[in-house]
């Protein structure tokens, strides 16, 4: 990763590669940059170029320093020197990817060598404190943990149906950057994969709060689908809850994705959604559960 000249304005974009297994991919620098200075490792990147946007620094820097030329990338978030000293006047932005790409197409363009890293041993390597940060941050973030969630050999999901008081469901928009199948810029049941252990309910309470900043008091269990009873679902057994807890629009923090908001059984046809949230709501808006609320 470039560092910045003297005291000049500095901003750039790192990138994160991260495999099938959740190693990350880290460079070995060869310059002498304190206080790891020479042999440290950090994350690919550099400094922005012309009118390049941030994600399309990220991409060529990646391609400049080891050849690979990746396309599942998304944002994760931006640092600066109010997230730790050692940025001083840099802003850089750090992005992800999970292409499957072959170590042996690797080439050491700059910098001593790249290596994927699990992530205990990467964080026990000599890092830079910001780059350290950076990393640290990314390995804690439910983003990272959904990556290697999805490769795993069974996977659980949850989702929270959440209505207000006419019987409108609240869905979110998905971000533009997702992979395909993850169908980006479409709408959806809020909820997510569970944790090693996690109990179902536990676990859409957590992820309701975590994207729209709501804990809601309960959830009641609606029921269970599993594959192949339900061939558009994303994960091998989804529990979907509900609740009517009538939440204000205006008072959704959008945590994740692009936007919250209600929408009637009469509004789902025209919509573009996710084609699991679309069976699943069409099963639910006729059931018996929904019918004692609303009718």
């Amino acid at each position: 990763m470039n560092e910045p000249q003297g005291d000049e304005q500095w901003e750039g974009s790192g990138i994160i590669l991260v495999d099938r297994v959740g190693r990350v991919l880290l460079q070995q620098r060869d310059d002498d940059h304190g206080p790891e200075g020479y042999g440290r490792w950090a994350l690919p990147g550099g400094g922005h170029e012309g009118e390049e946007t941030p994600r399309e620094t990220a991409i060529r820097e990646l391609e400049e320093e080891t050849g690979l030329r990746v396309a599942r990338v998304r944002y994760f978030r931006s640092f600066d020197q109010r997230d730790h000293p050692a940025f001083e006047h840099r802003t850089l932005h750090l992005f992800f990817a999970d292409d499957e790409v072959d170590e042996r197409a690797i080439h050491v363009n700059e910098g001593l060598d790249f290596r994927f890293w699990a992530p205990e041993d990467a964080l026990g390597l000599r890092i830079n404190p910001a780059g350290r940060l950076m990393l640290t941050e990314f390995l804690e973030s439910d983003l990272y943990k959904g990556l290697v969630q999805r490769h795993a050999p069974f996977t659980r999901g949850v989702a929270v149906l959440e209505l207000d008081r006419w019987g409108r469901v609240l869905l979110q928009l998905r971000d533009d950057d997702l992979p395909p199948e993850l169908f980006p810029g479409t709408w959806t049941i809020p909820g997510g994969l569970m944790d090693t252990d996690e109990a179902p309910d536990e676990a859409g309470l957590r992820e309701f709060e975590e994207e729209t900043g709501h804990l809601l008091e309960e959830i009641r269990f609606w029921r269970t689908f599993r594959r192949p009873e339900l061939a558009s679902l994303m994960v091998d057994v989804q529990h979907v809850y509900f609740v009517d807890a009538d939440l204000p629009e205006e008072h959704i923090s959008v945590n994740e994705g692009q936007a919250f908001r209600y929408f009637a059984a009469s509004e789902l046809e025209a919509l573009p959604m996710t084609p699991y949230a679309r069976d699943v709501l069409e099963l639910f808006f006729v059931s018996p559960p929904y019918k004692a609320l609303f009718h």
